[in-house]
C-alpha cells in the first residue's frame, strides 16, 4: 500500500496541509511550517518509504520542483575549482533533502550577464546566484518573471536576499594567528576585483596588522586573483625580494591562490613553513593537496550550498518574514603549512 500524506501526517504530529507544504511546495498564505516541523515531516516521509510524484505534485501546485544554481563563469564546474564543485555538492544535497532537483546555469559573468539572463525561464521555481556582478541584469530579469533569488557571496542590495560567511572575520583570524606565531611581514594575496569577498578579506588583514600595531608594506599586497597559477607568479616576485624585505608568511585569498604561493616558496629554494609559513581561505577538500597541507579559513561550504536551499525554500513558501541576509561563522583549520601544528616559531631577519 502507497504511503499517503495523512500517513506522514500522523506520524510527524502534525497537519495534512503542513505535510503538502513540505512536500509538494504547496503554497498558503494561512499556514507557516517551521524548521523544526518540517524536519519531522521529512523525517517522518524517509522513515515510511514515501515517494512523492513529481508530475501529481507539479499539476497541483503549479510548480517544476526544480531550482536554478547559476556560477559566474563557464569555467568554474568545468575546471574542478574546489570552491564550486563542493558548492554545488552542498546546493545538490540541500535540494534533494526537499524533494527539489537542480539545473545548472552558466554564467553571471559572462558578457555582463546578459546571456545568463536570457537563459533564465519558469522551468525553476527559484534561482541560486553565485557571486553576480554588479549590476548584473538577472535580477531584473527574474523579477519579470516572478522568480525568486537567493544569491550566494552576492554584493548587498535592497530587497535582496543574501548569503555570505564572515569573510572579514575571517582574514582577521588568519591573520592574527600568523602574528600570534611572531609574524611580523605578512604579505597578502587579494582576491579578484569586484568580487564581494574579495575587499572584506583584505580589510580584514590589514585591520589585524593595524591592531598589532604592524605597518602595512605595499609591496606585500598583490593580486593573487583567487588563482593557482597567478598566485604562484605573484608569490614568485614577492620571494625574489631581498631576504630582509621578503615576507616571512602569506595569507592568501583562497585555497587555490595559497596552493600557488606554496609552489612558487619551494621552487625559490624555501621551505614551508620554516621559511615562510601560508594560510589559505575557504577550507574545501583542496587545503590537504599541497604539501604541507594547507592552514585555511574554514566557512565549511557545502553546508554554505545547503543552507541557501532552505533559505530560497522560505522565499518559495511565501513566508512572512523571509531572511534577507545570512552571514556564516567561520574557524581556522590548523594544519602543517603555517607551523603551528609543529610548534614552530620564525626566526627573522633584520
Amino acid at each position: 500500500m502507497s504511503v499517503t500524506m495523512s500517513d506522514i501526517a500522523e506520524r510527524a504530529g502534525t497537519s495534512v496541509a503542513a505535510v503538502s507544504v513540505t512536500l509538494n511546495g504547496a503554497k498558503s498564505k494561512t499556514l507557516r511550517v517551521s524548521p523544526e516541523t518540517r524536519q519531522r515531516i521529512v523525517s517522518a516521509a524517509s522513515e515510511l518509504g514515501y515517494r512523492r510524484n513529481p508530475v501529481a505534485g507539479a499539476l497541483a501546485t503549479g510548480r517544476s520542483m526544480a531550482i536554478g544554481l547559476m556560477l559566474p563563469h563557464l569555467t568554474d564546474f568545468a575546471n574542478q575549482d574546489p570552491f564550486f564543485s563542493t558548492l554545488t555538492s552542498g546546493v545538490s544535497a540541500g535540494a534533494s533533502r526537499h524533494g527539489y532537483n537542480v539545473m545548472l546555469f552558466t554564467a553571471t559573468a559572462e558578457e555582463e550577464g546578459v546571456k545568463a539572463a536570457q537563459m533564465i525561464d519558469r522551468r525553476i521555481d527559484g534561482l541560486l546566484l553565485v557571486s553576480p556582478a554588479s549590476g548584473t541584469p538577472i535580477y531584473s530579469e527574474c523579477a519579470r518573471q516572478g522568480i525568486p533569488i537567493a544569491s550566494i557571496m552576492g554584493q548587498p542590495g535592497v530587497g535582496r536576499t543574501n548569503l555570505n560567511c564572515d569573510d572579514f572575520a575571517g582574514a582577521i583570524l588568519a591573520t592574527r594567528h600568523l602574528i600570534g606565531l611572531g609574524h611580523r611581514r605578512i604579505a597578502h594575496l587579494a582576491g579578484t576585483a569586484g568580487v564581494s569577498t574579495t575587499a572584506p578579506r583584505k580589510k580584514g588583514y590589514l585591520k589585524a596588522l593595524e591592531d598589532a600595531r604592524i605597518p602595512v608594506v605595499a609591496d606585500l599586497v598583490v593580486s593573487g586573483e583567487f588563482n593557482r597559477a597567478i598566485g604562484y607568479e605573484a608569490t614568485k616576485r614577492l620571494m625574489a625580494l631581498p631576504a630582509d624585505q621578503r615576507p616571512t608568511a602569506i595569507f592568501a585569498g583562497n585555497d587555490l591562490s595559497a596552493h600557488g604561493a606554496i609552489d612558487a616558496i619551494q621552487d625559490a629554494g624555501l621551505r614551508v613553513p620554516e621559511n615562510v609559513a601560508v594560510i589559505g581561505f575557504d577550507d574545501t577538500w583542496y587545503a590537504t593537496v599541497p604539501k604541507p597541507a594547507l592552514t585555511s579559513v574554514s566557512l565549511d561550504v557545502a553546508n554554505l550550498g545547503r543552507r541557501a536551499v532552505e533559505v530560497l525554500i522560505n522565499l518559495l513558501s511565501d513566508a512572512p518574514d523571509p531572511i534577507s541576509q545570512v552571514v556564516m561563522p567561520v574557524s581556522l583549520s590548523v594544519r602543517e603549512s603555517c607551523g603551528a601544528s609543529q610548534g614552530l616559531r620564525i626566526q627573522f631577519q633584520s
